[in-house]
């Protein structure tokens, strides 16, 4: 594929845009994905473009060969891979370095969304439920701090919100929008602890909990 990829002169043996999503899945190992990723630059210097759902799908395959910092780097050098971050897949890439990696990653996913023009990470109900979680866990003063601006912009999302739409359905398990909202699930029961551990108020979470079925939700992420 790779001599494939780079010749701009052969358009019969031009690759579909769909063997990333393939090449995605084929890889087993970090060290394979990564010599995957490597190959990006030459797509872009062949003056091709990736499919939309592409940002996401490598996004997903980093988080679950626990390499999201693979993703980070490449989303953080476009001019070398032209691959654009999307929200679809930061929300994966924000799940996986809140729960292995240090905060600083989280910060350097985040501060991307400006750069690529996406909506302020305070506006993402899943964003930033997992941000939040993050400042938490790291619990060092600048983060608590942190995570203190930013609750008042969690209970503005889930006043907006929709309880009963966001409840888990299982007829849609498995998919990409009912693992968001498991994370989301997770996430919330983390931030109203930590918030009753900073002797705050959680009634208005403890309310959208419940209304939406995630007070009774016990899986592990």
């Amino acid at each position: 594929m790779k001599s494939c990829i780079a010749d701009k002169t052969e358009p019969a043996r031009q690759v579909r845009t769909s063997a990333w999503h393939h090449l995605f899945s084929l890889a087993t190992t970090p060290e394979q994905l990564e010599r995957v990723a490597e190959l990006l630059p030459k797509w872009r210097d062949a003056r091709r473009t990736f499919r939309p759902a592409t940002p996401e799908k490598f996004a997903r395959r980093c988080a679950e060969l626990h390499c999201p910092q693979l993703a980070l780097k490449v989303f953080g050098d476009h001019s070398k891979y032209g691959l654009d971050l999307t929200l679809e897949a930061a929300r994966p890439l924000l799940h996986a370095l809140h729960l292995e990696h240090p905060l600083q990653d989280t910060i350097t996913l985040t501060a991307l969304f400006g750069v690529y023009k996406l909506p302020p990470v305070s506006s993402d109900l899943v964003c930033s439920a997992l941000v939040l979680t993050a400042c938490f866990k790291h619990a060092t003063e600048e983060s608590l701090a942190v995570a203190r601006a930013l609750v008042p912009g969690l209970q503005s999302l889930l006043e907006k919100t929709d309880a009963r739409a966001m409840a888990l359905r299982d007829e849609d398990h498995g998919k990409p929008a009912d693992k968001e909202k498991r994370w989301l699930a997770w996430t919330l029961k983390k931030i109203e602890r930590a918030l009753q551990g900073q002797e705050m108020d959680v009634s208005w979470l403890r309310q959208w909990r419940v209304a939406s079925g995630y007070a009774d939700y016990t899986g592990l992420e």
